[in-house]
């Protein structure tokens, strides 16, 4: 995925993108565990999933914190590997998945405490950057230069599937989301945005209205969604993707997560500590905003009474005035 984090983080990256994750430095790809950290709230972090009273948040040196009272608290999770994280699925309270450095996937089936590794390949030299589950058993994993696996057995076993027939297709595939449609989006790098209606068998290149880097999209109803990535680029589209309209953001930050709030709002986020409001998740009316502190946020979760933001700075509860 996706984008380069430089600006404040000197020899890091954020992100959930492939120039996030490649601009790190090379973490252990030993079978060292992560190490208990008081200050890993504080940490590199660059994802983060919510399910029914579960919060979940991954990031460096294998770090993976998880929440039970909406993100008041959080407690460091068991976890086998110092791999940079870069990507994480909830499908339950109990069952989710972790995708990471040296092609890495990791697996808790107790609510985040414990975390096994259930596949890694060093060998591909390509980061995995996030991790989508359409059920407990079907699940896909996309990262760098095209990396595409797949699981029908819960994540047991994986296998290398192409998203296109063309070997030259291998643009870095940086984010995966569902519609509200049922069908699958993909957000990738050199402006290759592609979808899927036959949960995941089948893809097709949606028209691109830019050709740099996407980072994400949100979904916002049955044929509305947002369309973000490199330079404060955002677009949106009525039509389930197949026409895209510029949204003015004044803004050149890289946009990096997006979250359809409980009060209705859509918010996007990116570095250098923008956050951009949608009051009626669409393509009117949008807001920009500087979140004190100015660091770059990589995910957003919905807190009880708070936004989550989660990335530079690790974690912060932010309430909007």
């Amino acid at each position: 995925m996706r984008r380069l984090f430089h600006s404040s983080l000197t020899a890091c990256a954020l992100g959930a993108t492939l120039l996030f994750a490649a601009s790190l430095p090379a973490l252990a790809s030993d079978d060292a565990a992560s190490m208990p950290s008081k200050l890993a709230v504080h940490s590199l972090l660059l994802d983060g999933a919510q399910q029914t009273g579960l919060m979940v948040a991954v990031g460096e040196r294998g770090h993976i914190l998880y929440s039970h009272d909406e993100g008041h608290n959080w407690l460091q999770a068991s976890v086998p590997t110092q791999v940079l994280l870069t990507g994480v699925h909830l499908h339950d309270a109990q069952l989710g998945w972790a995708v990471g450095h040296d092609a890495t996937i990791l697996r808790t089936q107790d609510g985040a405490k414990t975390w096994q590794r259930v596949y890694r390949d060093i060998d591909e030299q390509a980061p995995l950057l996030d991790i989508w589950f359409s059920s407990a058993q079907h699940g896909i994993a996309i990262g760098a230069y095209g990396l595409l696996l797949t699981t029908q057995d819960g994540g047991d076993s994986w296998q290398r599937n192409m998203i296109s027939d063309s070997e030259e297709d291998d643009f870095h595939l940086n984010h995966i989301t569902a519609t509200h449609d049922g069908a699958l989006i993909i957000a990738a790098e050199a402006g290759m945005v592609y979808r899927s209606d036959d949960n995941g068998k089948q893809w097709r290149t949606l028209p691109s209205p830019y050709h740099g880097s996407f980072f994400g999209s949100l979904p916002v109803s049955e044929p509305s969604l947002f369309l973000f990535g490199l330079r404060g680029h955002l677009f949106f589209s009525s039509n389930h993707g197949e026409q895209w309209q510029v949204i003015q953001t004044h803004t050149t930050a890289m946009l990096t997560a997006g979250l359809k709030g409980s009060d209705g709002r859509c918010y996007i986020s990116g570095l250098s500590g923008v956050l951009l409001i949608a009051p009626h998740c669409n393509k009117d009316e949008i807001e920009l905003k500087q979140l004190p502190g100015r660091s770059g946020v990589s995910a957003l979760l919905q807190g009880d009474d708070a936004i989550i933001l989660i990335g530079e700075s690790g974690i912060i509860r932010f309430t909007l005035p």
